[in-house]
């Protein structure tokens, strides 16, 4: 299915590289930009991420048959409930948001009337923040989650499907409570240990004497520090759980050092090694 007119709101890393892709690949006809900065998406729009550019929201959307909402979570929630009211009868509805339990709960308990709305999160990104960090090759062999319920339309799944499969990522289809707890353990956990373990070295005076390793593993922690915070706290009963089970493990690991178990650390560490080389060997990264 080709959509006839995108808009995106919040023309980011995210939302800009998904208009670059889109555009590239001729899976939308037109794309308008919308957001609060009128500097960045004249940028956008010089940059040519997309063809034409609205500050106001429900004039972004009248006329697109798909409305992608990049902005975080929060937000997001008070921005459908503003367009909704403007979008055309029968336009698909997703997101690209980390959390999807909260706001899928918020958005179908809205007045959706025929608007068909379905959760997304492409699991992809960079440290980089804004529409010149956008480029159309970001989701090529990245994974993206949509998130249907009992009330989703299955031809919105379908097109939605097409979409992020036509800009080259691979798309799981899995419920959101599931989704949220999947990317506590793998990204919303590792920010936070990122961000703790460079604000321990900090507090250590040991900076000055890293190298790459400690480069290498902190490199989240100069992603936006604003976005992340709203991430903690959107996902906070599966951040919450995830953290109870890495400091179990962490216990475990802790115990191993202290009563000097070298066949427990050499365990875990061959265990950890071993799935991560399998997961690289996987996306095409060894």
């Amino acid at each position: 299915m080709k959509f006839q007119q995108m808009t995106v709101i919040g023309v980011g890393l995210i939302g800009g590289s998904l208009a670059r892709a889109a555009r590239e690949k001729g899976l939308v006809a037109r794309v308008v930009g919308a957001g609060r900065s009128r500097e960045n998406l004249e940028k956008a729009l010089s940059l040519g991420v997309v063809d034409r550019i609205e500050t106001d929201h429900r004039e972004a959307v009248r006329g697109s048959d798909l409305v992608v909402v990049c902005t975080p979570v929060q937000a997001a929630v008070d921005i459908v409930r503003n367009i909704l009211p403007a979008m055309e009868q029968n336009a698909v509805l997703t997101d690209v948001g980390s959390v999807k339990g909260p706001f899928v709960r918020a958005i179908e308990e809205m007045d959706l009337d025929t608007i068909r709305f379905v959760g997304g999160h492409p699991i992809a990104g960079t440290e980089h923040s804004g529409v010149e960090a956008s480029f159309s090759t970001l989701y090529e062999n990245h994974r993206t989650i949509l998130t249907p319920t009992a009330s989703s339309s299955p031809e919105a799944v379908e097109a939605l499907k097409a979409l992020w499969e036509g800009v080259g990522a691979h798309v799981d289809i899995i419920e959101p409570e599931r989704h949220d707890r999947i990317l506590a353990d793998i990204s919303h956990l590792p920010h936070l240990v990122a961000y703790a373990l460079v604000n321990m070295a900090l507090d250590g005076g040991g900076v000055p004497y890293a190298a790459g390793g400690f480069r290498d593993f902190t490199r989240i922690a100069s992603s936006n520090p604003e976005m992340w915070r709203d991430i903690s706290l959107d996902n906070r009963e599966a951040l919450l759980d995830s953290l109870t089970a890495f400091e179990e493990t962490l216990a475990d690991l802790r115990r191993a050092v202290e009563v000097r178990d070298g066949e427990a650390l050499e365990t875990a560490y061959r265990r950890a090694k071993k799935g991560r080389d399998d997961w690289l060997r996987e996306k095409g990264w060894s």
